[in-house]
This record gives C-alpha cells, structure tokens and sequence, in this order.
C-alpha cells in the first residue's frame, strides 16, 4: 500500500516536473523569438539606412561634380571677360595714341574725286582710257574682248552682262547685289580686288584720284541717263575710299585670328573647299583687310558680311587676316 502510494507520488511529481520544464522551454523559445525578431528588425533597419546613406553619398557627389563644373565655367567666364577688358583697353590706348599722334609725315588725305559742277574731263578720260582699250571697248560698235564692252556700265548689275563669261567671284558678287556706281567703279579702278578678290582683270589699278575721275567722266557719256545728272545715282559724286597705309601697315595676332575665327568658319570652310562660298585659307594678308574693309565701307553688297565687318576693329580685321593666311590645308 505504502509502495502504490509512494509510486503514485513520483508519478505526479514526474508529471509536474515535465509540465514545468516544457512551460520553461515554451517561455525560452518565446523570448529567443523575440530576441530574433528584434535582431531581424535591427538588421532591416540597418540595411535600409545603408542604402539611404548611399543614396546621399551618390547625389552629394554628383552635387559636388556639378557644383565644379559650374566654377570651372564661372573662372572661364572671368577669365574671358578679363581678356576682352585687357583687348578693349589696349585697343581703346591705341586709337588714343593714334588720334594724338602728330600728322607729320602722314599721306596726304584723298581728295574728293569731283565736286558738282567739276565731275573730270571727259576728253583726259578718253586719253586715259587707251591703257584699259587693249581689253574694253565703248562707244558705238563697242564689242567685248578679254574684258566686257563698257557701254552703258553705269547702273549696270556686276557680272550681269550677257554673253559674256565673267570669273566666278565677280559672278558672285553680281549675286549679291553688287552694281556699277561711280563709287563701286572707283573703287574698282584704284584697286580692284577691292571689290572682287579674284577678278582675272589683270590691271593694279589707278591711283591717282583726279585721271579717275577723268576716266568715269568719260565712261559717261556711253551710259543712259542720268548720266548728264552728276548729283544723282548711280553717276553720283563720292569720295576716295582707299584702305589708309597705316591700317593695311597693322601686323595681326594668329592666336588672337584664330579666336576670332569659329564666325568665319560657319561658312568658309578651313579645308580650303569651295562649295558655293569662296574660300579664304591661305587668303593673302592685304586682300583680307582691303575686303573686310569694302564690307565695312558698303561698297562689298553682301548684307551679312556688311555686318559681320562692321562688328571687327581693325586689330581684329589684321588678325583674322593673320591667321587666315597661314592657315593649314
């Protein structure tokens, strides 16, 4: 009875023992899940503010890249704007030193070609003219020969005479609008490629102003009307419009021409190619600076390069000039 009784009390207290440790070992693995849980969460945490951290690294070093960029481009700017200062300074001395220079040992200043009522001497003209007949011819029966017959030349479109083959630069500039006035024939006269940089007329020209105005009086006389009208165009009186020693004497900065240069190259291609547009490389130096000075003067007719021309200087126009001409092929 004492055994049954002793055996039944293990048996219980074997019962409660194992209740007891199982509730321990539920109680253990409840807080070990939680403590992974927490573990789990803090790990999420720290993943998620990695790639946030990340994040803002990458945008702080593009913001920094950019932030660079933006200075290397304002140092740039002021480094360009001091240069141009420092340009427009010596360019400012330089006009300053010129208008103040004493005008000794200057070239007498052209003369007026005619004044009205003293247009030249017709009959001096037609003396003149017999250096420029082995190639035209004016008057009646006139016919062309190497050059067009000059009849009716006043008002007369350049490179616009039929049936003759004229170069293709004054073609051109017959294209754009360039006409026969006493101006542009003056021009014309005392130096040619004035107007047309490569005209086949083999002539250097007429300097002295007064046999000029001799000639034009008497090329006249073989044009309509207003021809006997000397105030009005395009027989109207002007002045000499030559490109001053002293400008053409300008010895131009390459370096600075080819700054200058990326304008130019829009149209005028640096490889020397004409396609449609005549080249300027290897232009020479005095031919660039007379043209770029007809633009300037409106006697060249191309509205574009009129503008383009009246924005140089005469620093800028010698050095374009420079850096044209020794530019490579």
């Amino acid at each position: 009875m004492f055994s049954l009784a002793a055996g039944g009390a293990a048996l219980v207290l074997g019962i409660a023992y194992g209740v007891t440790t199982r509730s321990y070992r539920d109680a253990e693995i409840a807080t070990f899940k939680k403590k992974l849980a927490v573990i789990e969460a803090s790990q999420q945490a720290a993943a998620a503010t990695a790639s946030r951290e990340a994040e803002l690294s990458a945008k702080l070093i593009e913001l920094e890249t950019a932030l660079a960029t933006v200075q290397e481009r304002a140092d740039d700017a002021e480094a360009s704007a001091a240069t141009a200062l420092a340009r427009a300074e010596d360019a400012e001395a330089t006009l300053a030193s010129l208008e103040t220079a004493a005008p000794a040992d200057e070239p007498e200043t052209p003369e007026t070609i005619v004044t009205a009522g003293a247009f030249g001497d017709p009959d001096r003209g037609a003396d003149i003219f017999k250096q420029c007949a082995a190639c035209h011819s004016v008057g009646q029966g006139a016919k062309d020969r190497v050059g067009p017959h000059l009849n009716g030349i006043f008002g007369r479109r350049a490179g616009a005479h039929d049936g003759y083959k004229y170069s293709d630069d004054m073609a051109m500039m017959g294209s754009d609008g360039l006409t026969w006035t006493l101006e542009t024939l003056n021009a014309y006269m005392e130096n040619p490629k004035a107007l047309v940089s490569r005209t086949r007329m083999n002539f250097d020209g007429l300097e002295d102003a007064g046999e000029r105005a001799d000639v034009l009086a008497y090329l006249r006389q073989f044009s309509d009307d207003p021809s006997n009208i000397p105030e009005a165009a395009p027989t109207a009186v002007a002045t000499d419009r030559a490109v001053a020693p002293e400008i053409l004497a300008i010895q131009g900065d390459p370096e600075y021409g080819e700054y200058l240069s990326s304008e130019c190259q829009t149209c005028h291609q640096r490889s020397g190619d004409d396609d449609g547009i005549p080249s300027i490389t290897l232009w020479p130096e005095e031919d660039f600076v007379i043209a770029m000075h007809a633009y300037k003067e409106k006697l060249r007719p191309h509205p574009v390069m009129q503008m383009l021309a009246g924005r140089l200087n005469n620093e800028e126009i010698a050095a374009l000039a420079a850096y044209f001409a020794t530019l490579e092929e």
